[in-house]
C-alpha cells in the first residue's frame, strides 16, 4: 500500500509565490469592469465582418461574458458564440488567394496615424482556403478555428498566413504588430511550424495578445478619446497642409512672373536672409525683386503674412542661437520657409520640367526638324539654342527646347551634345527629318559638320541653309563694290562722330527739331533717314557738320573731321549711291522681316526670294539717277532758308576724272577702251555690278534642295490644273523621303485637286447654284441626257471666282505679316485651313497626301526662333547677373520664351514635384 497517495504535496517557494499572485490577481479581477462596459452606447463599426467578427458587436445581442485571463492556460479571452460567422468558416471567397508583394509586408510604416492602423489590420488580415500547401499539411478548420469550453467555435480573425507559390511563409498576427507593447514570435513573423497549434493557442492566451485586443477595440470607436484626438490632430494637418500648398502656390505665381518679364530674382549682398526681414535698420536695403514681391503680396494674403511673420521669428531665433553658440547646428535644420534659395530652385526645375514634358506630349514620337545657333553671352559662355518644330492639331509649332552651354564648338561636339540631349528625354535622330542651321563649317560641313553626322543617323534628313542668313550674305556680297564701301563707312563714320561725344550729340539734337530720335542701328534705317523721305535728314546733318566745324567751342580735330564728312555728304557720288541701295532695301526689307517670322514653310519662302530677284531685275538706273538729280536739286534750294553759306553746294552730277592713258608699245596696233562719260563709267563699274551681285547671289546659295521645291509646286492649288499632266518623275524624291509609293501619292493628289473648286466654295454660292440648278430642271426638263449632265458640272469661270473665297474666321498667321499673302500658294493655307485637316480628311481619305503637306511643314527654314532666344539671352544674363548658373538660366530662357506653356502648368505639378524632392517636403506638403 502506497501511503504517499494520502499526503499532500508539498509546494515549493516558487509555486507558493504563483499561487499567492493568481489569488491576488483573482480578487482584482472581481473589482474590475467588464469589457462589455467600455462599449456601453457605444456603435462599433468593424472593417470588415467577415475578418474581424470575433472582436466586433453584435447588431442584435451584446456578447455579455469577456474573461480577460492572465498568463494560465485555463482561463481565457472567450466571445459570444453570435458573432461567429453563420457556416463556422471564414468567408474568403475563391479556391486560393494569393498574396502580392505589397501585401507581404508586414512592417507597421512609422509615424503612422489612428486611420493608418486599422487599415493595416485590415489589409493583412489573410486566411487562405486551400486545403494543401508545399511545405505543410494543416487543418485549416482547426487551425482558423478555436474550441471555446462549451464547445463552441470562434473564427481566429487576427490569425494571418504569409503565403507564396501554395507555400506558407510564415504566420502573423496583425493586431500585435499594431497595438502590442512587447514583442513576440507572431510579430515578427511564426516560422517553426512543428508545434503550431499550441504555439496559436498558447499566444492568444497571452496577456499581450489580449491588451493588444482591447487597444484594437478601443480605437475601432469613433467616440474614444484617441480618435478624437487623432481626428483633432488630422484636421490640424489638414489645414497647414492646405495653408503650405497656398504659400507655395503664391511663391509659384511669383516665380512665373519674374520669369516671363526676364527680371532678377536676387537682391544685394547678404539682404536675402529672413532675419534681415524684420530689422527696420535694413529698410533700404535692395532685397532683390523675389522677396519685396513676397511682401508685397503677404500685405494682401493673410496666409501667405501669417506664414511669412512666422518664418521670420524662426529665422531670427535661429541666427540668434548661432551667434551665441545656442546649440549651434551647421545647416537649417527642421526649419523649412519655402522661401529659400533651395526650394526657389526646385520649383524653377519643375517649371521647367513641366514644360518639357507639355513640349514632349505634343511631340508624341511624331517626325520633327531642328533648329540650332549658338551665341556668346556677357559670361563669355557660348550657348547654343536648340528649337523644334513640329504639327501640333494641325498647326505648325516652334518650341525652344533646351539651351545648352558649348564646349567643343566643332561639328562633332554639337552633335554629342545634341546626342546626350536626346537619350536624356527619350528622343530619336530617326525623327529628325530636317536641320537648318547657319553657314559656318561646323554646321554645313559636307564631311565633319554636325548636318553630316545627322545624316550618318537619318540619311532622308535635310539640311536647309537659314534663309534669312543667306538673304542677309547676299546682302553683304553688294557691298563690296568700292562706291557701296565708301557709302556704308561714311553713314559709319557719321553715326560714331555724333555718338562719341555728349556735346556733339546736343548739338545734332538741336538741329534736329523733329521728334525723331535717330538710332544707327542698320544700313537700311539710317540710308532712308537720312536720304529718303519728304523730310530726309540730310539738311539737318549738314546744318549740324557745318556748326561743328565753324564752333570755337570745339577741338580743331573734331572741326576738321567734321568738314571732311560735310565735304563727302554733299558728293554726288554718295548721293547716287544711297538712291540705289534704296531702292534694293525697299524690295529686300520686307522680304528679310517675313523670313523672319515663325511658322514659315518652305515653298512660301522660296517664293519670296523669287520675287526679290524679279523686282530688283526691274530697277532702271535712268529712274535712280533721275531721282537722285532731283533730290540733289530739292537739297540746294532748301540750303537758301537755312541761311547757310553759298559754298555750301551739293552735286547734283557726277564729276569728270582723269582719264588714265596707258602707255602703247611698239607692237600694239590699238589702245584700251576707256569710258570718258562718268555716268556711263558709274553704270556700268557700279550700278551694274551691284545688281549683278545681287542677282547672282541667291542662285549660287538657294541652289540647295531644288528637287524638293519642285516637288512642292504641285501642291499649291494654283497649279492644280497641272497635275492631270504631272512628269512621270515628278513627287518621286518626297515619296522617296516621306517611304510612301509614288503611285499613291499620285492618285491622291489627282482626286483632291478634282474637288478642291467645290470644297472651298462658299454656302452662298452653293446654295445659289442649286437654286438655280433646280430651276432650269423644270424649264429644260425636255433638254437632252448629254445638255443636263453638262449643266450639272460647274464652270471653270464658276470655280475660278470662288477660289479665292475664304471663311472670314479662317485666317493665316503669315497673312498677319504679309499683306500680299496669297492663299491658293500656302501650304497651311490648304492643310489646316481649308481642308485636309479641318474636314479630317488627314484619316484615311488622302493619309498619304496629308503626311506629304505635313512633311514640307515640317521642315525649318529660318532660325528665327534661336534668333529670339538670343535676345532673351541678353536681357535674363545682364553684366549684373554674370554668374547665373546654367540651369537656372536654361529655365528662365525658356519660362520667357514658351509663356503659353508657362501659363498651362499647374501647381499641383509643382507641389507633386516638391513632395518627391525630400521627405520633410512630403511631409508638410501632404
Amino acid at each position: 500500500m502506497d501511503i504517499t497517495k494520502n499526503v499532500k504535496k508539498r509546494l515549493g517557494g516558487a509555486a507558493k509565490e504563483r499561487e499567492r499572485k493568481k489569488n491576488k490577481l483573482n480578487e482584482a479581477a472581481k473589482t474590475c469592469h467588464n469589457i462589455t462596459f467600455f462599449l456601453k452606447n457605444q456603435t462599433h463599426n468593424a472593417f470588415d465582418n467577415n475578418i474581424l467578427t470575433s472582436f466586433t458587436e453584435n447588431e442584435h445581442e451584446m456578447n455579455k461574458d469577456v474573461v480577460v485571463a492572465n498568463e494560465e492556460p485555463n482561463q481565457e479571452f472567450s466571445i459570444s458564440e453570435h458573432e461567429m460567422n453563420k457556416d463556422g468558416v471564414v468567408d474568403n471567397e475563391g479556391p486560393y488567394y494569393q498574396v502580392n508583394e505589397h501585401t507581404n509586408n508586414f512592417k507597421l510604416p512609422k509615424n503612422s496615424d489612428i486611420n493608418q492602423k486599422l487599415q493595416f489590420i485590415k489589409d493583412r488580415t489573410i486566411q487562405p482556403t486551400i486545403h494543401t500547401f508545399s511545405n505543410l499539411n494543416l487543418d485549416l478548420q482547426k487551425l482558423y478555428k478555436r474550441i471555446m469550453p462549451n464547445g463552441s467555435e470562434v473564427s481566429r480573425n487576427w490569425l494571418s498566413l504569409h503565403v507564396q507559390n501554395e507555400k506558407i511563409l510564415a504566420i502573423y498576427c496583425p493586431i500585435c504588430i499594431v497595438f502590442s507593447v512587447s514583442q513576440s514570435p507572431f510579430t515578427s513573423g511564426y516560422t517553426k511550424f512543428t508545434h503550431i497549434h499550441i504555439a496559436i493557442k498558447k499566444h492568444e492566451c497571452s496577456v499581450a495578445h489580449n491588451n493588444a485586443v482591447q487597444n484594437y477595440i478601443r480605437a475601432s470607436t469613433e467616440n474614444s478619446i484617441e480618435f478624437s484626438i487623432n481626428r483633432d490632430l488630422m484636421q490640424l494637418k489638414k489645414t497647414q497642409t492646405e495653408e503650405n500648398i497656398h504659400v507655395i502656390k503664391q511663391i509659384f505665381e511669383i516665380i512665373k512672373f519674374l520669369g516671363k518679364q526676364g527680371l532678377p530674382f536676387r537682391g544685394s549682398g547678404n539682404s536675402e536672409s529672413l532675419y534681415h526681414l524684420g530689422r527696420t535698420s535694413d529698410i533700404n536695403t535692395n532685397r532683390g525683386n523675389f522677396l519685396e514681391l513676397v511682401q508685397f503680396t503677404a500685405k494682401r494674403d493673410p496666409i501667405l503674412q501669417k506664414h511669412l511673420s512666422s518664418s521670420i521669428k524662426n529665422s531670427e531665433r535661429r541666427k540668434y542661437k548661432q551667434e551665441n553658440n545656442l546649440k549651434y547646428s551647421r545647416g537649417r535644420g527642421s526649419l523649412v520657409t519655402f522661401l529659400s534659395i533651395t526650394t526657389i530652385n526646385k520649383i524653377i526645375d519643375s517649371i521647367l520640367n513641366s514644360i518639357r514634358d507639355k513640349i514632349k506630349q505634343e511631340l508624341s514620337g511624331q517626325k520633327f526638324s531642328i533648329q540650332v545657333d549658338s551665341t556668346q553671352d556677357v559670361g563669355v559662355f557660348d550657348q547654343a539654342a536648340i528649337c523644334i518644330r513640329y504639327i501640333f492639331n494641325g498647326n505648325v509649332t516652334e518650341r525652344l527646347f533646351a539651351l545648352l552651354k558649348v564646349e567643343d564648338s566643332s561639328g562633332e561636339g554639337y552633335y554629342n551634345m545634341l546626342k546626350s540631349l536626346f537619350q536624356k528625354h527619350n528622343m530619336n535622330f530617326t525623327n529628325v527629318i530636317g536641320e537648318a542651321f547657319d553657314g559656318a563649317s561646323n554646321m554645313r560641313g559636307q564631311f565633319s559638320g554636325l548636318q553630316s553626322r545627322i545624316k550618318e543617323q537619318n540619311p532622308k534628313s535635310i539640311y536647309i541653309w537659314c534663309y534669312s542668313h543667306v538673304l542677309n550674305l547676299c546682302i553683304c556680297d553688294t557691298c563690296q563694290n568700292i562706291n557701296a564701301k565708301n557709302l556704308f563707312g561714311f553713314l559709319n563714320r557719321l553715326s560714331t562722330f555724333f555718338r562719341e561725344s555728349f556735346k556733339r550729340m546736343n548739338v545734332w539734337i538741336e538741329q534736329n527739331n523733329t521728334n525723331n530720335n535717330t538710332r544707327w542701328w542698320s544700313r537700311e534705317k539710317a540710308l532712308f533717314w537720312v536720304f529718303d523721305g519728304d523730310e530726309p535728314l540730310f539738311s539737318t546733318v549738314i546744318c549740324a557738320l557745318h556748326f561743328v566745324s565753324n564752333s570755337p567751342k570745339f577741338e580743331a580735330k573734331i572741326s576738321s573731321e567734321a568738314s571732311s564728312l560735310l565735304e563727302k555728304l554733299c558728293c554726288f557720288k554718295i548721293i547716287l549711291t544711297s538712291h540705289i541701295f534704296i531702292c534694293i532695301f525697299k524690295i529686300v526689307g520686307p522680304t528679310s522681316r517675313y523670313l523672319q517670322t515663325k511658322g514659315l514653310d518652305l515653298l512660301t519662302a522660296w517664293n519670296m526670294i523669287e520675287s526679290v530677284q524679279s523686282e530688283i531685275s526691274k530697277i532702271d538706273f535712268e529712274s535712280v539717277y533721275n531721282e537722285a538729280y532731283i533730290f540733289s536739286k530739292k537739297i540746294n534750294k532748301h540750303f537758301s532758308d537755312l541761311h547757310l553759306p553759298e559754298d555750301i553746294i551739293v552735286e547734283d552730277q557726277l564729276p569728270t576724272s582723269r582719264v588714265y592713258r596707258k602707255k602703247r608699245l611698239c607692237d600694239e596696233l590699238c589702245e584700251d577702251q576707256v569710258l570718258t562719260n562718268p555716268k556711263e563709267k558709274f553704270r556700268v563699274e557700279t550700278y551694274r555690278v551691284i545688281i549683278d551681285q545681287i542677282l547672282s547671289s541667291p542662285n549660287q546659295r538657294f541652289s540647295n534642295n531644288s528637287n524638293l521645291i519642285a516637288d512642292i509646286q504641285y501642291l499649291i492649288p494654283k497649279n492644280f490644273n497641272l497635275v492631270e499632266n504631272m512628269p512621270d518623275d515628278a513627287l518621286t524624291h518626297i515619296a522617296d523621303l516621306i517611304n510612301i509609293k509614288k503611285e499613291h501619292l499620285k492618285m491622291e493628289l489627282q482626286n483632291f485637286s478634282i474637288i478642291y473648286p467645290n470644297l472651298i466654295t462658299s454656302v452662298v454660292e452653293k446654295t445659289k447654284y442649286m437654286y438655280r440648278h433646280s430651276t432650269k430642271n423644270i424649264t429644260n426638263s425636255g433638254k437632252s441626257s448629254d445638255e443636263s449632265s453638262a449643266e450639272n458640272i460647274i464652270s471653270d469661270d464658276f470655280c475660278k471666282s470662288n477660289l479665292n473665297e475664304f471663311s472670314n474666321t479662317d485666317k493665316c498667321k503669315l497673312s498677319e505679316f504679309d499683306k500680299n499673302h496669297s492663299k491658293q500658294s500656302c501650304l497651311i493655307c490648304v492643310y489646316k485651313i481649308k481642308i485636309l485637316y479641318s474636314l479630317n480628311m488627314h484619316v484615311s481619305a488622302y493619309s498619304n497626301l496629308c503626311t506629304a503637306y505635313e512633311y514640307f511643314l515640317t521642315l525649318s527654314v529660318t532660325e528665327v526662333n534661336c534668333e529670339g532666344t538670343f535676345s532673351k539671352l541678353k536681357i535674363i544674363k545682364s553684366s549684373l547677373r554674370s554668374t547665373l548658373c546654367q540651369e537656372n538660366l536654361e529655365a528662365l530662357i525658356i519660362m520667357s520664351v514658351e509663356r503659353q506653356l508657362l501659363e498651362d502648368i499647374d501647381v499641383s505639378e509643382v507641389v507633386n514635384y516638391l513632395k518627391n524632392s525630400s521627405s520633410l517636403m512630403n511631409k508638410m506638403l501632404s
